[in-house]
């Protein structure tokens, strides 16, 4: 034997079970694995729920103490719990540092109240599962808020000096935590999201944190067969990306945020209409969502209806002229007084011209990047909000909606080189007055199969005023 072994044999110590196990291979039955043993509560503790706590600790950021109570006459100070269940955790990577909990005492979701844990450790799904239920002891934690969002953490002193809320130190944690018995299953009533079927539904705060399921959600045009999230470049930290949402046809500005260190930023946003849990935060005013993991999508619901209101087009506008090209044919290009399509802030974000000031002759095209008709769907319908306004006598026909088949770009410096047909809006704007209002449905099902581009253009003649026009929420639907 090797003199190094032999010695590390010889002053090795192994316990009974161990040895055993080494000489017979006996193999142990899984059914025998026990469970955690029953957490008993100190003697001094004051189980409160986190509504309770939040009643006495109001502030953005509070320092929890021990609870005063009198008692035959004597005062007696109790440690501060919390009785709570693991409703997501850090297991695909797409929450970082955070775990988000909601009161187990009840059992039943739409009566808890949730909120997050910020640890200073990753991997917490390893000790922490979903399902998990658990005592925390707060009396020395932080309970405050980060961004309006309710959150038990620690102090943190950045480097201007200043003492804010933040994460809780891991060994300081695993110091305030304890287990009790085996994780719940998500089956289970103490498991189950609360439903969203409308969006007005997310104007409470107490679902601030809370596992949810949305209803019939459909993902914006300008999202879908995109990846989730987008790989940073290489040597750079992970970064987030925002796709955005609709509930039951509502407006698409509700926002699912995934990280590119989580493991499914790379799979693509789906077409369709489905159900997706996740949890509800709030940044700010901005209401956010986060997938636990990426089966948190009923990907069968989504799939089964992607021919079914899908976004064959979109262009939102939201942050900037997307999707669009401007050309200005007659005109200054906005210099000397002249019009051009910009971006605007209005009707939460649009392509806009306003007309000159010195009312020059313009002409201004706003012209869409190549669309392909899909041929299988049997109803295409582009609709658009816009708002019109100093239109005065003014014609129609300055402000048109138009089609072309023949349009490209590479052979066509002046877009009316091409061949283009008017469309008619059946809900024409009034002109008058700067509130958007819906186009309502323009079919294009005769150009099923076929590649397009949409244009719209906007004309002005000198000594005519100066009328403006906001475009937003272009997009195509189609429907098999």
């Amino acid at each position: 034997m090797n003199t190094s072994i032999s010695k590390i044999l010889k002053n090795a110590v192994f316990p009974a079970g161990l040895a055993f196990c080494l000489s017979s291979c006996v193999k142990f039955n899984h059914g025998d694995v026990p469970s955690y043993p029953d957490f008993e509560l100190p003697g001094n503790a004051r189980v409160m729920s986190i509504e309770e706590i939040k009643g006495y600790y109001p502030g953005t950021f509070d320092s929890v103490g021990q609870f005063r109570e009198i008692l035959n006459g004597d005062t007696l100070y109790r440690d501060i719990y919390i009785h709570v269940v693991v409703i997501g955790n850090d297991m695909s990577g797409n929450i970082y540092k955070s775990m988000y909990v909601r009161d187990a005492g009840s059992g039943d979701a739409n009566s808890s109240l949730a909120l997050n844990l910020a640890v200073d450790k990753t991997g917490l799904y390893n000790f922490f599962p979903l399902g998990q239920e658990l005592y925390i002891n707060c009396s020395g934690l932080y309970l405050g808020s980060y961004e309006g969002l309710p959150q038990l953490g620690f102090r943190y002193l950045d480097d201007n000096g200043s003492v804010t809320l933040g994460r809780i130190p891991d060994v300081v944690f695993m110091q305030h935590v304890s287990k009790v018995g085996l994780p719940h299953g998500e089956d289970e009533e103490i498991m189950k999201p609360i439903e969203i079927t409308d969006a007005s539904q997310l104007d409470n705060p107490a679902l601030y944190n809370q596992l949810v399921i949305l209803r019939n959600v459909q993902f914006s045009g300008d999202d879908v067969n995109l990846e989730f999230a987008p790989a940073p470049p290489a040597g750079s930290n992970p970064t987030s990306t925002n796709r955005y949402f609709s509930i039951n046809g509502g407006s698409a500005d509700l926002i699912l945020r995934t990280s590119s260190a989580c493991r499914f930023f790379r799979r693509t946003v789906p077409a369709g209409i489905g159900d997706m849990k996740s949890i509800f935060a709030i940044y700010g005013t901005t209401k956010q969502f986060y997938l636990r993991a990426y089966n948190d999508i009923d990907t069968g619901k989504f799939a089964a209806s992607a021919g079914v209101n899908y976004p064959v087009f979109a262009a939102s506008f939201a942050t900037g002229i997307n999707n669009f090209s401007v050309y200005n044919t007659d005109g200054m290009d906005g210099r000397d007084g002249g019009a051009t399509w910009t971006w605007g802030s209005y009707g939460g974000g649009c392509a806009m011209v306003q007309g000159s000031q010195t009312a020059k002759t313009n002409q201004d095209w706003l012209v869409s990047k190549e669309i392909e008709i899909p041929e299988e769907f049997t109803a295409i319908d582009l609709t658009f909000e816009q708002a019109l306004s100093y239109k005065y006598e003014q014609p129609d026909s300055y402000y048109t909606v138009r089609i072309s088949t023949d349009y490209d770009q590479t052979l066509h410096s002046d877009p009316r080189q091409a061949t283009w047909s008017t469309l008619t809006i059946p809900n024409p704007h009034p002109g008058n007055n700067f509130t958007f209002q819906t186009s309502g449905p323009i079919d294009l099902s005769a150009y099923r199969g076929r590649k397009i581009h949409i244009a719209f253009v906007y004309k002005s003649v000198e000594g005519e005023g100066m009328a403006t026009w906001e475009v937003n929420k272009v997009q195509i639907i189609g429907n098999r």
